[in-house]
């Protein structure tokens, strides 16, 4: 279904929370960055390794996803509506 731009950001930080699949994982939407852009984390017990501001690698963190909401055209990004967002906003 696509959505035009015409909802605001500020009306999807209800979502902050919300879970969804994307990439066969379940994930979790955490943030809203300001260029309405979603911060997936993922809750399965995967982990990345975070990196020191000099390159090196000692700690683990969940891994996130950044996913732009909408497209260059206004509507729904089509990795958003893979992954079943267009049902939460519905």
């Amino acid at each position: 279904m696509p959505v035009k731009n015409n909802s605001t950001c500020e009306q999807l930080l209800s979502l902050i929370g919300q879970q969804l699949v994307y990439q066969q994982q379940q994930c979790e939407i955490i943030e809203l960055l300001d260029g309405c852009e979603l911060v997936l984390q993922v809750l399965e017990n995967e982990s990345s390794i975070q990196a020191t501001q000099y390159g090196e690698g000692h700690r683990t963190v969940p891994v996130t996803y950044i996913l732009p909401i909408f497209d260059g055209e206004g509507t729904l990004h089509p990795d958003l509506i893979a992954a079943g967002f267009s049902d939460l906003i519905s």
